[in-house]
């Protein structure tokens, strides 16, 4: 009996330390679609913790054709190998199921309808990239800045006619996204119509800093012959002819990869070269509009004097005690300053070596002035 007590009391322990244990989390979304008319599903991935660094704003990678749940695992999955745990993302999957009752499938979400020939097609939808892109923008995008807390430099991943898909996004809307992982796009479709536009759009129209990605298999050697000329004139416009401060493109070629494997060394390539060269860029464009707002901290010792050091001259641009905040009470300090968004933060007693922690947050603490004035911190006690 004794045993059997001891027994049930360890796999107590056990079960709830396992359920008391943060981890990262995916949900199924259901969207009753107005742009399509259908009802549809995502999936999103949220960090470790995310629950509990209420104080942390995250990018979002989008990830297409998420009904192969492979590509959105993989994509969930890398990321903490590739940057050492040391990178968080919100991760959206966006599922293009068949719909066999009105003869929908994939190839409907990707493919714009433009040549005649295309139009007399059989199936009904085919061609209604456009309405499919205005529920990813107004619908999927917009749900997910609502109820997460987001950053504005997203990444769109794609493979094969999702690829193409969010090469012709940038088209159409070109700044939904701030980055576009395009792996094997079909450029060859409707006699190379997106390889012609992305060669003719007008890419002023790109307003901040832009990472493009394009990777190719063996598409056009044994298969698919007309894929190779027709990504081989936008290789070379890109690499040879755009000349814009703000796009940024990287052209990668796995010729001994097959369509479908191409996806992870393509997809490790681009976010590699992401992490590397255009996140601390992105990361460092704020936006134009000032703010003014209201920090506090509540602190546990009386004459504790604390800085502020932030991503910005008013924050003092990192430096660990240029930024002296106020004392209004024992156990609370205050700053009241302008600053522009997001603005990223940490507390210190005056040198790196005395940064404070602060509940709700493991790294930076970011806010987004824009939705609020006044914001109140408090710092985690020292053992």
């Amino acid at each position: 009996m004794r045993l059997k007590i001891c027994i049930i009391i360890l796999l107590s322990g056990l079960l709830s330390e396992t359920f008391a244990q943060s981890i990262a989390r995916v949900e199924n979304v259901k969207i009753q679609s107005k742009s399509l008319n259908q009802e549809r599903e995502i999936l999103i991935y949220t960090p470790n913790d995310y629950d509990l660094r209420v104080h942390e704003y995250f990018n979002v990678i989008y990830v297409f054709d998420a009904q192969a749940r492979e590509l959105f695992d993989y994509t969930s999955s890398t990321i903490p190998f590739l940057t050492d745990a040391r990178k968080s993302f919100i991760i959206v999957g966006i599922t293009s199921p068949n719909n066999e009752n009105i003869d929908y499938s994939r190839l409907n979400d990707f493919l714009p309808p433009e040549s005649e020939a295309f139009k007399n097609r059989v199936a009904n939808f085919y061609g209604n990239a456009d309405n499919f892109l205005n529920y990813v923008e107004t619908e999927v995008v917009r749900y997910v800045n609502l109820k997460y807390r987001t950053l504005n430099h997203n990444i769109a991943v794609g493979h094969s006619l999702g690829a193409s898909f969010i090469l012709y996004s940038l088209l159409k809307r070109p700044n939904l996204f701030q980055n576009y992982i395009a792996i094997s796009p079909n450029l060859a479709y409707d006699e190379n119509k997106i390889s012609k536009e992305l060669s003719k759009f007008d890419y002023t129209k790109i307003q901040n800093s832009t990472f493009i990605y394009l990777s190719n298999a063996d598409e056009g050697v044994e298969y698919w012959k007309e894929w190779k000329p027709a990504r081989e004139k936008i290789y070379s416009f890109f690499r040879d002819t755009l000349k814009n401060e703000n796009v940024t493109v990287e052209i990668a070629e796995y010729t001994k990869n097959n369509h479908w494997n191409t996806f992870p060394p393509s997809l490790n390539h681009a976010l590699e070269f992401y992490f590397k060269n255009i996140q601390e860029k992105q990361e460092n464009e704020l936006s134009k509009e000032k703010f003014e707002v209201v920090i506090k901290v509540k602190t546990f010792g009386k004459d504790d004097v604390i800085y502020i050091s932030g991503n910005q001259p008013n924050l003092g641009d990192w430096s660990p005690s240029k930024v002296k905040m106020k004392k209004i009470s024992d156990f609370e300090r205050e700053i009241v300053l302008t600053v522009q968004s997001p603005a990223q933060f940490k507390f210190t007693k005056g040198s790196w070596d005395t940064e404070l922690q602060v509940k709700g947050a493991y790294k930076n603490l970011i806010i987004k002035p824009e939705t609020k004035k006044d914001f109140e911190f408090e710092l985690v006690k020292d053992e």
